[in-house]
């Protein structure tokens, strides 16, 4: 399916009928669409045709979209379907009205923080449902999230994230992703994991608090080194308007050091919701095209580009590089230590040398980046790790001795979820491809965290649900389905009534929307008289019926309709129509007048007078002229306005002719 091709009417998999064109990003088209066999309306990405013919992306995008599927969280976009019909690879979504975060932006420019905390703790909240399914995005944007008219957040796009950052880079100088929220360690083609999608999720919150992203660069080269080099950090006029806390939030998360940053999605989700009941954070170090596109590291623009490195700070700052005699010729710059020419030189060098170096080990490796090994072209045995979670501290050392790793216990913190003195985190995270003596940091949990009866709520009104919810001092997270309960019913909740859970935690709510919205064609009854209308309406009512006229129409006959015919409404709407109704034509009203005649002079005479225009007598009698002194006044009725002749006989011969206006 090419641009500039109609799509309107097409059927993918003999189930879902584009409708139109809705959006397209730099791997797929979203459309609008309807599924046939449950007569719903969904949106279809459809792979541009260069990714629908890479086999080894195509595979690799059917597997991850498959994976999301399972996925099942009132704020990530659920995908209902992969299918490919006659070459066309596509993926069925939950269909979302609303405009993505970009847009917002866009719009509206800066978003107030209050409002910024709470988009990036439901993204965070996505985040944190998909991480615990070992499913990382890798492409976090504002394109790739949708803001409901609700207000709901919806994250999208992880089959195509996963896929696209797995199966499409093919050398060590090409990098694939929005270069713009890049975390430092995906700009470099190194290792990712959860983490790097919470860089990622940092600079939308950057992006949200100044309405900008943090580096711009006339390359997405120079974007990229600026995210490996450089700190994120808010400009002063924008920075004093936000919290100490916010700040915090944004610097715990854009932390260039992995192990700096926020071990998980549920720390930013705790720390926001502090913030937002006044509480203290608590702190440890721990218009542009942003379409995923391919980024080109190659030795041009190495060439083109100079890094230095501040004595003090590890900031950079970017000068023209002059070439000549294929040597590199740094331009001046008044320096206080003599040796910083060689310093950059050399940095210089490294970085070509890394290029040049990670591309022969790519190739060994077989484009595994988890493969490599400082210490030679392919690393030494590694194993993966399992999860200590929940393992006290000696059944985790007696499980990591058994796989040449070491245990090491960094912390002891409050958590409601693992019971006291277990595992409640660990750096590296399970499944890392470990080797020997690597160290494995864990948080042990202990009590402190008072935890308190889950209110039962189901079987309410959502509105009753939630205030008890907020009386208690929990959190609300809702979730809409249809069902054939009474709209806006709580049908179930996580955690269920009884459980134990801490203040201010979520409890998440599932509610009914009420009877699926099933949409069908409205019949076309113009023409139809309303005995007809009422036998062919169909799955619908006849609602209000009002009457027109119009003469050139047949009297009793539908004139128009509401809904208009052939449109789609929900089944079992009313049909509003207009009848015509041809007026009688008005009744005139009747007048009395009197005609006199003068008579012959004769005794006896017969007088008859004869309705020219209908030929009706109106009078026929004798008359005696003398008697009337030869006058004859007979009273004739008409219509009102109407003007009659009359033709007057005397003794059947024909006398005279009389008009009588009424």
């Amino acid at each position: 399916m090419k641009d500039g091709v109609k799509v309107n009417g097409k059927i993918l998999g003999n189930r879902y009928e584009l409708l139109e064109k809705i959006g397209e990003g730099g791997m797929a088209r979203v459309y609008k669409a309807r599924c046939n066999i449950l007569n719903r309306i969904v949106a279809v990405k459809v792979l541009k045709e260069e990714y629908a013919q890479d086999e080894e992306f195509l595979n690799k995008f059917k597997n991850e979209a498959q994976s999301v599927a399972s996925l099942n969280h009132p704020n990530i976009i659920h995908v209902f379907d992969v299918g490919e019909d006659d070459g066309t690879s596509y993926i069925v979504m939950e269909y979302v009205e609303g405009k993505n975060l970009k847009e917002l932006i866009n719009e509206q420019g800066a978003i107030s923080e209050k409002k910024s905390l709470e988009i990036v703790k439901q993204i965070a909240m996505a985040l944190s449902e998909a991480h615990a399914k070992k499913i990382i995005h890798k492409d976090i944007k504002p394109h790739n999230i949708m803001i409901t008219k609700d207000n709901l957040v919806k994250v999208g796009d992880f089959g195509i994230a996963r896929a696209a950052t797995s199966s499409t880079i093919t050398s060590t100088d090409t990098v694939l992703g929005s270069v713009h929220y890049f975390s430092p360690e995906q700009a470099r083609g190194g290792y990712m994991d959860e983490r790097s999608d919470l860089y990622s999720l940092g600079i939308v919150l950057y992006e949200l608090l100044a309405g900008k992203v943090p580096f711009e660069g006339e390359t997405p080269v120079n974007v990229a080194l600026k995210h490996i080099h450089s700190k994120v950090e808010l400009p002063s006029d924008i920075a004093e308007k936000i919290s100490e806390g916010a700040q915090k939030i944004l610097k715990n998360l854009t932390q260039r050091n992995v192990d700096k940053r926020y071990k998980s999605a549920d720390e930013i989700i705790n720390d926001i919701k502090l913030l937002q009941n006044n509480r203290q954070v608590s702190y440890t170090d721990h218009q542009q095209d942003f379409e995923t596109k391919k980024i080109l590291f190659g030795q041009k623009d190495l060439d083109e580009i100079d890094v230095s490195f501040d004595d003090d700070e590890d900031e950079y700052e970017e000068k023209p590089i002059v070439k000549k005699n294929k040597a590199l010729v740094k331009s001046k710059k008044t320096r206080s230590k003599q040796s910083k020419p060689m310093v950059v030189l050399a940095v210089i060098a490294a970085l070509i040398a890394s290029v040049i170096f990670l591309g022969t080990v790519f190739l060994f490796s077989g484009g595994d980046f988890t493969k490599l090994n400082p210490f030679g072209f392919l690393s030494t045995e590694r194993t993966e790790l399992p999860s200590f979670l929940g393992m006290t501290i000696e059944e985790a050392t007696a499980e990591a001795e058994k796989l040449g790793v070491t245990i090491e216990k960094t912390a002891e913190e409050p958590n409601s979820k693992y019971a006291e003195d277990t595992i409640s985190s660990q750096d590296p995270s399970e499944g890392f491809k470990a080797e020997k003596g690597q160290v494995v940091k864990v948080v042990i949990s202990k009590a402190g965290i008072e935890l308190f009866d889950v209110p039962s709520v189901e079987g309410m009104s959502l509105t009753e649900a939630v205030q008890i919810i907020k009386n208690e001092d929990f959190e609300e997270a809702v979730e809409y389905k249809y069902t054939t309960d009474k709209e806006d019913t709580v049908l179930s909740q996580i955690p269920v009534a009884g459980e134990k859970a801490e203040k201010n935690s979520v409890i998440r709510l599932i509610v009914s929307r009420g009877p699926e919205e099933i949409l069908e064609k409205v019949p076309n009854l113009i023409g139809k008289t309303l005995e007809q209308a009422q036998s062919e309406k169909g799955n619908f009512s006849i609602g209000e019926v009002s009457y027109n006229e119009d003469k050139s129409k047949k009297d009793g006959v539908v004139l128009s309709q509401i809904p208009k015919p052939d449109i789609e409404t929900k089944l079992g709407s009313e049909i509003n129509l207009v009848i015509n109704k041809i007026s009688e034509p008005p009744v005139a009203s009747t007048k009395q007048n009197r005609m006199v005649i003068v008579l012959p002079d004769q005794d006896e005479i017969s007088v008859q007078i004869r309705d020219l225009s209908s030929g009706a007598i109106v009078f026929d009698q004798k008359v005696y002229p003398k008697q009337i002194n030869g006058v004859l006044a007979v009273d004739i009725i008409g219509k009102s306005g109407e003007t009659k002749e009359y033709e007057i006989y005397i003794d059947s011969q024909y006398y005279a002719t009389q008009p009588v206006t009424f």
